[in-house]
């Protein structure tokens, strides 16, 4: 299984004992450890074969981490420090993001015409591969562990700015006029108003506004996006889905 999942004929005898001890049979274990072991420059991975490049002894002397995320953590620290942004920021964006929103959000201005080369490289590794070409290019976490692991490695401010980065995106990309659906000082109540029987063109992206904003923490933004995300799911009969919108709303509601 192993083998399929690196596109190999086969695996060194020693290389093939290593990842199965550590990694116990997991498969997605089995595959980031062989990738460490790649990116650290024991092993080769071309034309559909493993090639051991370093001594036996040296193999054996690797420090394997103990966990999964630990073993993406190694990864990760492997990477240019502009390297490493760009998979912090796509992170925030969310599992497949779009290049058009990772090059308007990210916060390195001088960064932002290198990005091509960046991904190409978090590619090449098979951290991020590319999901859709042109024109609509956009990239993928291979896993969703290592978008997690990404997320995590951020401070928690750095996080927030990033989330309120791409919301203010979503909103001057598709709002009407380039701004947000609404004032905050208008009101802080969750009301359907006349919106049941409207639906502007943020709409589609309610819910993902929401979370961004939530984690942004702009409880009141959140609210009121959550409230019209309840206010949609209604219009199309998930009732459900506008029960759980309406129950995050009223929480925000009342920290206030």
């Amino acid at each position: 299984l192993l083998q399929l999942r690196l596109g190999v004929k086969s695996l060194p005898p020693i290389v093939s004992k290593l990842i199965q001890i550590k990694a116990e049979g997991h498969p997605f274990f089995s595959e980031e450890l062989a990738y460490a072991l790649r990116d650290a420059g024991m092993i080769r991975l071309e034309d559909g074969e493993c090639v051991l490049v370093t001594e036996e002894k040296d193999l054996a002397l690797f420090d394997f981490p103990e966990t999964i995320q630990g073993v993406i953590t190694s990864r990760i620290d492997r990477l240019s420090p502009q390297q490493t942004l760009t998979l912090k920021v796509a992170s925030v964006i969310g599992r497949v993001f779009a290049f058009k929103i990772l090059q308007d959000v990210h916060p390195i201005p001088d960064d932002r015409s290198h990005l091509m080369e960046y991904l190409n490289n978090l590619d090449r590794l098979d951290i991020t591969p590319l999901e859709t070409p042109e024109p609509d290019l956009s990239y993928i976490f291979k896993h969703i562990i290592t978008q997690e692991v990404a997320y995590n490695l951020m401070s928690f401010a750095q996080r927030r700015q990033l989330h309120q980065s791409v919301a203010q995106w979503y909103e001057k990309s598709y709002g009407k006029n380039g701004g947000q659906l609404f004032d905050i000082k208008d009101s802080r109540s969750i009301t359907l108003k006349n919106s049941l029987n409207q639906r502007d063109s943020l709409a589609p992206y309610y819910s993902l506004l929401a979370y961004h904003w939530s984690k942004a923490q702009d409880d009141e933004r959140a609210m009121q996006y959550f409230g019209r995300a309840g206010e949609d799911a209604l219009r199309q009969f998930a009732n459900q889905e506008a029960v759980d919108f309406f129950r995050e709303a009223l929480a925000l509601d009342q920290k206030f």
